[in-house]
């Protein structure tokens, strides 16, 4: 089991603007090390949850803490993240023909298939300094909604016009997992038993702990460490 031998903040993480995938099967304990990874973020964060109606949490969940604070936290139907196909035709159909620059054209028509609810929050972010790390748990309550050759084209425009992402996806690991630039794989139980726990690298960053192929216990990820030793 390797262990890190130095400590790096999430600025290292979220700068330059990345994808991140975190899946495993435990909702609580990936919701914690998702938080734990975006807490420091000089951009703050934004925290989107895909919640089921009649759907309860476990006492030792994050969101039944107050953590998250209120005017960063959304929750929404998964119905209200569906793309909007006709919206992107229509933008091609209709500029297309005198557009010459049609990589730009389609860039623009994956931002209109946007949720509207993903395009009205982009129009809050600050234009200036660091963005947000947009975080999405309960990511595989989409998969229904979201085909394979659409899965890259909206993280690309989420990144462009929005800033780096973070969702959780508390199934086994979809193909379109691939489409992230980031894959980390989280294998463990209760949030009390964090330390344990061991993160697995499918696609990571470029050198650190985090790399490519890197296998570690939370216990020797420093931002994890920080948070997760102060509350259980």
């Amino acid at each position: 089991m390797a262990t890190a031998t130095k400590a790096f903040e999430p600025p290292d993480l979220f700068e330059p603007r990345t994808s991140v995938i975190l899946c495993g099967s435990k909702r609580a304990l990936l919701r914690w090390v998702a938080y734990a990874l975006v807490a420091g973020h000089p951009g703050g964060f934004i925290w989107g949850h895909v919640r089921m109606e009649d759907e309860v949490f476990e006492e030792s969940d994050l969101l039944k803490t107050k953590l998250i604070p209120r005017d960063r936290f959304l929750t929404v139907l998964p119905r209200e993240l569906t793309r909007d196909e006709l919206a992107g035709n229509v933008a091609i159909g209709g500029l297309m023909p005198s557009e010459t620059d049609k990589d730009e054209v389609r860039r623009f028509a994956d931002l209109l298939r946007l949720p509207k609810q993903t395009q009205e929050l982009f129009s809050r972010l600050p234009r200036q300094g660091p963005t947000p790390v947009l975080v999405l748990s309960g990511g595989q309550r989409l998969a229904a909604l979201y085909s394979m050759e659409t899965v890259g084209p909206t993280l690309r425009s989420i990144l462009r016009f929005g800033g780096s992402m973070l969702m959780t996806w508390a199934e086994a690991p979809p193909a379109g997992r691939l489409e992230f630039e980031r894959i980390l794989h989280l294998e463990g139980n209760e949030p009390s038993q964090w330390r344990d726990a061991v993160l697995r690298v499918e696609r990571g960053w470029p050198s650190g702990p985090l790399r490519t192929g890197a296998e570690l216990r939370l216990r020797d990820l420093a931002p994890v460490a920080s948070i997760l030793g102060r509350t259980f």
